[in-house]
């Protein structure tokens, strides 16, 4: 999974949901960390479709 750090509202939704907790907040953006397995929830849960599969273009 990849975000747009353009399109983000920086709303933690996808933080909260995570399940394996590699969704961060840091210095004012949201990062996904190394090991996420692209289950989609973050995906689902963002309200400005900030988070995209990686190989999407």
């Amino acid at each position: 999974m990849k975000i747009d750090l353009f399109e983000c509202a920086i709303c933690e939704a996808c933080v909260d949901v995570c399940p394996l907790d590699l969704i961060k907040k840091k210095a004012y953006k949201i990062i996904i960390q190394d090991g996420c397995d692209n289950c989609g929830e973050c995906l689902e849960v963002c309200p400005v479709g900030a988070i995209h599969h990686d190989d999407e273009d």
